[in-house]
């Protein structure tokens, strides 16, 4: 009697592998989401751009933890997991609706990564109970390190480290002969000032060290104890390396011209950021790393993790979908009904009298981080000086808290102008164009400049200025509920040199601007 192999897949199993299927595409949409929100910042800001590693330093922390993992076992509680997974999940839409027209708003990355880590410790802990959702938990956790800080929290950090920095590079010139004198961030030296922002911007590198710290500690599986020890000594010597940097400059600038330092700056830069990680790695080897491999009496025999709930996956991919599909709805229908404003550029009047570039500072550049843009001077016909800037950012590229803390009354009493009179605001047609003008004067010794401001966000100019800048929480929820979104932002500065009085000026400035502006 022949016997009959049979090759059937059990239905139990066939339902498992649908699953697990249905599992890795929840999941996968649900860390996708957080990752394509994040990565505008991570573009456009170098201090966070080791951000892109992240996701995949993650999932490679999440794979050597695998043989690891403990026996799954089965949850003591189910209700209250499921109850937070789904309210989780529910954040999604909210957020994501809030998030389109604030893509800049750091609270909401943090609330978003937030809720994709409660979400995911929460399918762990329903597939392999309280040991599995711990045991994960670092993997998860560790995309925080990519999240940007609050900005107060981060500048009040920043600040702080340029401060230090300055005083005891100030000690150690003074103690070798240089003179040397602190003024804020600034240190003067027989050959000018060297602003500490511009030379030692890579303090900033001590994010992305403590992204590295923790990864190696990781890496090579060391305890709680030898992970803290590796952080700390991997900000000390973020720190220290960034003093010798910030050193170096001083020393070029005080021996050969602040002038000099520039050519300097990168170099010296990625010179020392080496040898800080190479440092760092160094001192995990010293700690005792060197082998990943995992001993046998750490391996776990193979056990099946309890399935998810069919109900509770379908559910959470429902509402990423209802959160990206409702956002994307909400604001095309609120721009099919909204006026659209007509489009503009600029034409650089390069024919003009004594026409010539201005080289936009490498802190404007850092600061503003446009898309593409520049500056230019002319003289007019009746002999007054001009000069201009526009700048313009792509849609997502968070321009507007740039541009906020670059504007003519923020940027010009720093340098030492005086502001004269209040700010008006009008509305200049110009070419066919509206443009939303913000107008200024200030004193710059016996010289007054009237400064003429546009900032334009693809909306028509139907209100105030000061209502279409206004950043704060109200702010931000008046442009979601207007379903205003970032669809791409210019910004026009335009000085004129040497008018008398308003009038003057701003008829003169009408002149200009309309052989400079083209629509379209």
């Amino acid at each position: 009697m022949n016997a009959t192999v049979s090759t059937a897949i059990p239905a139990r199993a066939v339902s498992r592998a649908r699953i697990d299927w249905l599992a890795a595409t929840a999941f996968g949409l649900l860390w996708l989401e957080v990752v394509l929100r994040l990565r505008f910042e991570w573009s456009v800001n170098p201090q966070y751009g080791y951000g892109w590693t992240v996701p995949f330093l993650a999932a490679y922390i999440f794979y050597l933890r695998l043989p690891r993992a403990p026996a799954p076992a089965r949850p003591a509680r189910t209700l209250f997991p499921i109850l937070l997974l789904i309210g989780a999940a529910l954040l999604f839409v909210p957020v994501r609706l809030i998030q389109e027209a604030n893509p800049d708003w750091r609270i909401l990355n943090w609330i978003m990564a937030s809720a994709a880590i409660v979400i995911s410790l929460g399918g762990c802990y329903l597939a392999g109970g309280m040991r599995w959702a711990r045991h994960f938990a670092f993997p998860l956790l560790f995309i925080l390190v990519a999240v940007p800080w609050p900005t107060q929290f981060e500048q009040a950090v920043i600040q702080g480290l340029m401060h230090a920095v300055a005083s005891i590079n100030v000690e150690v010139l003074n103690a070798i002969g240089i003179s040397a004198v602190q003024m804020g961030n600034v240190i003067e030296v027989g050959s000018g000032l060297v602003g500490i922002d511009e030379a030692c911007t890579g303090v900033r590198s001590l994010q992305a060290t403590f992204m590295v710290s923790l990864f190696l500690g990781e890496f090579y599986n060391f305890s709680f104890l030898r992970r803290a020890i590796l952080v700390l000594a991997g900000a000390l010597l973020a720190f220290f390396c960034n003093l010798i940097r910030t050193f170096l400059l001083v020393y070029v600038g005080a021996e050969r011209g602040v002038e000099v330092i520039k050519s300097w700056h990168d170099p010296a830069g990625l010179t020392i950021l080496m040898a800080c990680l190479f440092g760092l790695w160094g001192i995990s080897m010293l700690m005792g790393g060197g082998s990943t491999k995992v001993p046998a009496s750490a391996r776990s025999e193979t056990h099946a993790p309890s399935p998810l709930p069919r109900a509770l996956l379908v559910a959470l991919l429902f509402l990423l979908f209802a959160a990206e599909a409702g956002t994307q709805i909400w604001y095309g229908v609120h721009e099919a009904r909204a006026a659209k404003a007509q489009a503009w550029s600029v034409a650089w009047p390069s024919q003009a009298r004594n026409w010539k570039s201005v080289a936009v500072a490498d802190q404007a550049q850092e600061l503003l981080r446009y898309n593409e843009g520049g500056g230019g001077a002319w003289v007019g016909d009746d002999g007054r000086q001009w000069t201009m800037y526009f700048f313009k950012w792509l849609p997502g590229r968070t321009a507007g808290l740039f541009i906020k803390n670059h504007r003519p009354d923020i940027c010009l009493p720093a340098s030492g102008m005086k502001l004269r009179g209040g700010v008006q605001n009008k509305l200049m047609a110009v070419n066919g164009v509206t443009l939303p003008i913000r107008s200024y004067v200030f004193e710059a010794g016996s010289n007054l400049l009237h400064v003429y401001y546009c900032y334009w966000d693809g909306t028509p100019p139907e209100e105030t200025p000061q209502d279409q800048e206004n950043w704060t929480a109200s702010g931000r929820m008046e442009a979601v509920k207007r379903g205003k979104r970032d669809v791409g932002t210019q910004m026009l500065e335009i000085v004129a040199s040497g008018y008398a009085n308003e009038e003057e000026a701003e008829a003169a400035v009408r002149e200009q601007l309309a052989a400079v502006i083209q629509r379209g």
